[in-house]
């Protein structure tokens, strides 16, 4: 949430990815808010292919194609707008199963975000007494959190490859944050020289950060294992 209104509702468009791991989760797939009618449709031809097609429903079948007549295309012209493309696109079209586990969790988006967010809360009362060691995520009632991040400070001496197994060793699922994009990454290392030390904080968390779980089915018996956890390979 910002000022009142919620991520995807502040601009002309805003794109989110319910994968797995996500809040929202309906395998790979994705949804694109958009606040614009021509954009829309533009968007619908993108994510299949670039055909001429973007109704929403198709309406060939009432002998109506605007696609035909934006191009030119007569009655007496042999032609399909599903097999004629207008753009060089690609092929995002979502199949009907994701789509329906996208919605039944969209049903349960709110009572999702609070239950990650009093998750966070407890684990934060509960893990305090390690500040020392850790920096903890701030909590803010506006967040939905995605997971629970744990950077290790500076000065506690505990390596994070160590403590990532110890606690995997207990149960305790975790990964890595993610290395920063342009040092850290293969990918982009052709950045590497360009933004060396210029980074310091990014570089920080991805080599000494990680996270653990939050999620909605996550109960306080859980949670309190964690804490368990926590306190008998560190105490």
């Amino acid at each position: 949430m910002y000022k009142g209104r919620k991520a995807g509702s502040l601009g002309l468009l805003a794109d989110f990815c319910f994968c797995v791991a996500h809040n929202i989760q309906a395998g790979e797939m994705g949804c694109v808010t958009i606040n614009d009618e021509e954009l829309f449709k533009l968007m619908m031809q993108l994510k299949a292919n670039g055909r001429l097609c973007d109704c929403p429903v198709c309406t060939r079948s009432k002998g109506v194609c605007p696609g035909a007549k934006k191009y030119g295309y007569g009655d007496e012209d042999d032609y399909d707008p599903r097999f004629t493309h207008e753009y060089i696109a690609y092929n995002f079209k979502t199949m009907e199963f994701p789509a329906a586990l996208g919605v039944s969790q969209v049903k349960k988006a709110n009572w999702i975000f609070k239950k990650r967010q009093e998750n966070v809360q407890y684990l934060n009362e509960r893990l305090r007494k390690f500040e020392d060691l850790f920096y903890l995520p701030v909590y803010y009632e506006n967040v939905s959190y995605l997971a629970y991040p744990i950077i290790i400070r500076e000065n506690s001496g505990i390596k994070r490859k160590w403590l990532r197994e110890r606690l995997e060793k207990e149960g305790i699922e975790n990964r890595p944050l993610f290395g920063c994009i342009p040092t850290q990454q293969p990918a982009f290392s052709y950045l590497r020289e360009q933004y060396k030390n210029r980074l310091l904080v990014a570089n920080y968390i991805g080599k000494n950060a990680f996270y653990i779980g939050c999620h909605q089915y996550l109960e306080r018996e859980d949670l309190d294992y964690i804490v368990e956890v926590f306190e008998r390979i560190l105490i």
